[in-house]
């Protein structure tokens, strides 16, 4: 902790409330090395080099309906100079599994591969934004823009229209977004880096413009083809409007018992069995063109989609069979 002047805490504790409208009593607590950032609370502020930035609280990830545990080196806060909410991302290193279907997949965080797709993004509306910053010993602190909105898996998740109704108005809209996001992956992978943790709750719908933007970008394996198998799983929570889990189906009472007896573990996801890939099986005016897009991500499937690009070839192809009683509204 840096010792302050009255004059330094003054300053500090008077830019706060400006920017915050928090007040906190001195002295305030300066930090210029974050290597034990779980020490890093609500009232700190971070100083890197010349910059400085307002501790406001944790961060915490919503998933699947539920509130998980905070990120507990993430925190939300200000820029003190320029008065912007923004995240901030200390230096964190884990190595875990994931186990996908019979794969176990060794995962691992690298703070500077997230630097990297920062400052290849910068400008582009497509992505979250932000800069690496280091601080008085070298560790590599993420700063980035707050983004006001919800998650694609959110805001279709608290939609309480019909599947066929959402088939039939909204589905075209979404997917032309999530066609940009799929090239925006694919923008990621001709510069040889990767996104490593694509989920449908890390796509952020901007409020203010409608964008779709990527977030979070330092999960890493060192595996081919892992967006291109992860993407699908947005895909397929798109268009079957949810994640359209055997489980749930059998147990919804939305479908009639023939339907249920005709699924096949063959219809299940290849990697995620447990999710329906054969959407149309569930709802049978989905086309077979997009229907055709899914089963390349089932059990059954022998011809895996290998890049992102043939991916978004195929959706843009599909697009124009879906039913043309559209609405232009756009999340």
């Amino acid at each position: 902790m840096t010792k302050l002047s009255a004059q330094e805490n003054q300053r500090l504790i008077s830019r706060i409330k400006d920017v915050s409208g928090i007040i906190i009593k001195p002295p305030v607590e300066v930090i210029t090395d974050t290597t034990e950032y779980t020490r890093i609370q609500r009232g700190h502020v971070i100083r890197l080099g010349r910059r400085e930035f307002f501790v406001s609280g944790d961060v915490y990830e919503s998933r699947f309906g539920m509130k998980e545990d905070s990120k507990y080196w993430v925190k939300r806060g200000y820029d003190l100079e320029s008065g912007r909410r923004v995240i901030i991302k200390f230096e964190f290193h884990e190595e875990f599994m994931i186990e996908i279907g019979s794969l176990r997949i060794p995962c691992f965080r690298s703070p500077k591969k997230e630097g990297e797709v920062l400052w290849l993004v910068r400008g582009d509306p497509r992505f979250m934004q932000g800069e690496m910053l280091k601080d008085d010993c070298g560790n590599h602190v993420r700063v980035l823009e707050f983004i006001d909105g919800n998650t694609l898996y959110g805001k279709i998740y608290e939609m309480e229209i019909d599947h066929e109704q959402y088939y039939r108005t909204l589905l075209v809209p979404i997917l032309k977004k999530v066609i940009g996001c799929c090239e925006a992956i694919q923008m990621l992978h001709n510069h040889n880096l990767y996104h490593g943790d694509i989920r449908n709750d890390h796509i952020i719908i901007d409020a203010e413009t409608g964008e779709y933007r990527w977030i979070d970008f330092d999960l890493c394996q060192n595996i081919d083809g892992y967006d291109v198998w992860r993407i699908g799983n947005v895909i397929q929570y798109v268009v079957g409007k949810g994640l359209n889990s055997f489980y749930e189906i059998r147990n919804s009472g939305r479908f009639s018992a023939d339907t249920i007896s005709g699924l096949q573990a063959s219809d299940g996801g290849m990697l995620y069995p447990y999710r329906i890939m054969n959407l149309k099986k569930l709802y049978p005016y989905i086309t077979e063109r997009l229907n055709r897009i899914l089963m390349r991500y089932s059990a059954g499937t022998k011809n895996t989609y290998q890049s992102v690009l043939e991916l978004t070839r195929d959706l843009y192809e599909a697009i124009p069979d879906i039913p043309a009683n559209r609405s232009e509204q756009v999340l």
